[in-house]
């Protein structure tokens, strides 16, 4: 196993630096090993939007997905924390229809409704619960079957006891989980192989996992065969394609250091340059008030 210091981030105005972003990185395999820490591989966080793929796991395996005669589009939006664009929102929309239900259904905010960016992931929950005859007001809460049912599916990609789980609420109001770096790595290590009509509906349509441009859409576009999916407070995670995994953390909780760093960390693990695509992600353009750019972020791998 390799050790390195913590992975910076400097962010320049003009070419001086005006403030440094620091990030703790683990790079694990399928079985669990570490193979490569930066700073702090055990750091305990909350796994935020970076969950949603795991948490759709359930609804693939119990057949609920197959209930509905959904395909890739409909799971990878399950998966997203998109950009409420039209094609998201409608989406969604003719996703309810399905379920016989409108957006009121949707608990996750008081107004976007389906253009909410966790408007999938909570369309997956109530898909399930419509399916087998759960209480829809209370989708969200920890001891409903759909909780219980994504936070026994985290436990299973990794190794970690759901007692060791520690929780918390989401910004959308569903349970959220922290747990160590390192265990998230795994278990994205893991997904492509235990879930694989999950990785495979991420893949073949980025741009409803988020939207053009944006960073989970671009690591997708730009390295073939990753899986990627970023959270809030400065959290991403990848599958690889090579059946290792990698979480990423700014400890400050900086997600445009995220943006910046996780572009060339997996280009470093995979042996490449960092595809040209990915480039305006990895250089962050600093802009001030009326759009001029004035400086740019600038990540350092040691």
């Amino acid at each position: 196993m390799k050790r390195f210091p913590p992975i910076t981030v400097d962010v320049y105005r003009g070419d001086t630096v005006e403030s440094r972003h620091t990030l703790a990185a683990a790079l694990v395999d399928a079985n669990g090993h570490l193979l490569e820490s930066y700073g702090e591989p055990d750091v305990v966080t909350f796994w935020r939007s970076s969950a949603k793929p795991v948490q759709a796991k359930p609804w693939v395996d119990d057949g609920t997905i197959d209930y509905w005669h959904w395909g890739q589009r409909e799971l990878a939006i399950i998966c997203a924390s998109h950009v409420g664009s039209p094609e998201h929102a409608e989406l969604v929309r003719r996703m309810l229809g399905d379920l016989g239900l409108d957006e009121t259904a949707l608990l996750c905010d008081n107004e976007l409704k389906a253009r909410h960016n966790c408007s999938g992931n909570h369309t997956g929950m109530l898909a399930a619960s419509v399916r087998h005859g759960w209480d829809l007001a209370t989708y969200q809460h920890l001891d409903h079957p759909t909780q219980q049912a994504c936070l026994r599916a985290v436990s299973e990609l990794t190794d970690l006891p759901v007692e060791k789980i520690a929780l918390g609420i989401d910004g959308c109001g569903i349970v959220v989980w922290a747990t160590p770096i390192t265990a998230m790595a795994t278990a994205y290590a893991r997904l492509p192989q235990a879930v694989p009509r999950v990785a495979d509906a991420m893949r073949a349509y980025p741009v409803l996992v988020e939207g053009e441009g944006e960073l989970d859409t671009v690591v997708m576009q730009s390295f073939a065969g990753t899986v990627s999916k970023c959270g809030a407070e400065g959290l991403g995670c990848v599958s690889l394609p090579d059946g290792r995994g990698i979480a990423l953390k700014a400890l400050d909780g900086g997600g445009r250091a995220v943006t910046s760093a996780l572009p060339a960390l997996v280009a470093r693990c995979l042996g490449v340059e960092v595809p040209e695509a990915a480039v305006a992600c990895v250089h962050l353009p600093v802009t001030n008030d009326v759009g001029r750019v004035v400086g740019q972020l600038d990540p350092r791998l040691p």
